[in-house]
C-alpha cells in the first residue's frame, strides 16, 4: 500500500505529468509521423498546451532539463570524445568508415578495420 501511495505522490507533480503528456504524444506521433521528428512534434505541442492550460514555469523547467542533457552529451562528446548515445545502445564508431560496430567488436564488420586499444579508449567516438 505503501508502494501505490507513493507512486500517486509523484505522478501528482507537475514536471513529471509533462514529461508523461510528452511521451504519450511522442508515442502517438511515432505511429503517424517519422520518428526523427516525432520527439519534437511531442516536445512543442506538450509545451503549448501546457502553457496556456496550466502553468508557465514547469515548461521552462522540463526544457531546463532536456538542454541541460544535451549540453552534458555534447561536453562529453567534445571534451572527451565520447557518444553518450552511442555507448547507452551498446555501439561504437569505425574510424575508418563512420559505421556502427558492437562496443565489443575486434574487426568492423563494414570494412574490416581492425580496432586498436586506442580505438577502443573512445567507445563512442
Amino acid at each position: 500500500m505503501e508502494i501505490i501511495t507513493n507512486i500517486s505522490y509523484i505522478l501528482k507533480d507537475p514536471l513529471v505529468q509533462f514529461f508523461l503528456w510528452m511521451a504519450v504524444l511522442h508515442i502517438i506521433g511515432q505511429v503517424f509521423v517519422d520518428k526523427k521528428i516525432s520527439f519534437w512534434i511531442a516536445s512543442v505541442a506538450t509545451t503549448f498546451l501546457w502553457y496556456k492550460y496550466r502553468d508557465p514555469y514547469t515548461p521552462a523547467y522540463a526544457w531546463g532539463i532536456i538542454v541541460g542533457f544535451i549540453l552534458l552529451a555534447y561536453i562529453l562528446k567534445i571534451v572527451f570524445h565520447f557518444n553518450i548515445f552511442l555507448f547507452l545502445k551498446g555501439r561504437k564508431r569505425c574510424p575508418k568508415c563512420y559505421e556502427e560496430a558492437h562496443l565489443r567488436a575486434k574487426v568492423c564488420p563494414f570494412c574490416g578495420h581492425v580496432f586498436s586499444e586506442k580505438d577502443d579508449l573512445k567507445e563512442g567516438d
